[in-house]
């Protein structure tokens, strides 16, 4: 598991645990790993290709969680993508990958099943597909296989920054929730532990899967932004909690000094009129997946940052 100190990295690395599976996590900082039965910290970097060949003796599954602030995503995401396929190929273990929507540029007229062009507009979306088709590539042989998980922004009980604390961690103190874009473009929102158990029952099917097999995790889909940030503030006990927007023009004006200000502006268009995925391979692989049900999702992302157990 690389990367299980982040938000989807630990999640999968908590799920496949409580499933009675060993699970090693190379960390540069192990002591970020929760104690957990099942859970073995193993200290490095990704960037380190000794210490991934260390860490992947033995293993059969290889979770690439790893991430970087978008600033540092080339070369950083790009040089560890390429260490990591090698290890995989030569431990011939299955890849998993979070994959996300940037690398289809911007889409506006239909959701977008696994098997729709990577079309990327921007240079971070340029960069996932890249990734991406790297992964492909190296499973052409037969030496290793790759499963690329694509779904909508990330909610759920532990994860912290971006979009999620915009909305829940402000929600559940009683303040604005403030975005960017526009509250009345539609959005896809996925729980994170739904996102984990589907990404352990993937991996669980072994030869059903294809050498290289994208699937995408549709979660909750909303006609306006709007609509899930008021059940989000009915939920925290603030109904009419207001919700504002991010003007472009502030990010563009911040940007002039901050560098993650400048590497959102790139990302506008996903706000404005939003990359919807359906997710066709998911219901044929999987078809008695269940989502838990959104109140409850909500609720417990609520806890999680109210510091409830």
């Amino acid at each position: 598991m690389l990367g299980a100190g982040g938000g989807f990295g630990g999640a999968v690395a908590r799920e496949f645990a409580a499933r009675g599976d060993a699970v090693r996590c190379l960390l540069r900082d192990p002591s970020r790993l929760p104690a957990l039965e099942g859970l073995e910290p193993f200290a490095g970097d990704a960037q380190d290709r000794s210490a991934l060949v260390r860490a992947a003796d033995g293993v059969e599954v290889i979770v690439h969680a790893v991430s970087y602030p978008f600033p540092q995503w080339d070369p950083w995401m790009r040089e560890a993508t390429a260490k990591i396929v090698a290890t995989c190929r030569e431990a011939g273990a299955l890849l998993v990958f979070p994959g996300n929507v940037f690398g289809f540029g911007a889409q506006t007229d239909r959701a977008l099943a696994e098997d729709a062009p990577q079309e990327a507009t921007t240079r971070k979306g340029r960069l996932r597909a890249e990734l991406e088709f790297m992964i492909q590539r190296a499973c052409d042989d037969g030496r290793m296989r790759a499963l690329v998980v694509r779904s909508g922004d990330l909610f759920g009980p532990g994860l912290r920054g971006g979009l999620a604390e915009r909305v829940f961690g402000r929600a559940a103190a009683g303040r604005s929730m403030r975005l960017p874009g526009r509250l009345s473009a539609p959005h896809q929102w996925a729980y994170l532990p739904d996102l984990a158990r589907l990404v352990a029952d993937l991996v669980a099917l072994g030869g059903a899967l294809a050498p290289f097999q994208p699937v995408h995790f549709a979660g909750h889909v909303f006609i306006r932004q709007s609509d899930f940030l008021a059940q989000v503030a009915a939920a925290a006990g603030h109904p009419g909690l207001p919700a504002g927007t991010i003007p472009w023009w502030a990010l563009r004006l911040a940007a002039l000094v901050d560098p993650m200000a400048r590497e959102m502006l790139e990302l506008d268009y996903l706000f404005d009129e939003a990359v919807i995925l359906d997710d066709p391979e998911r219901r044929r692989l999987l078809p008695g997946f269940r989502q838990v049900p959104l109140p409850e999702a909500i609720a417990a992302t609520l806890a999680g940052w109210r510091g409830a157990t």
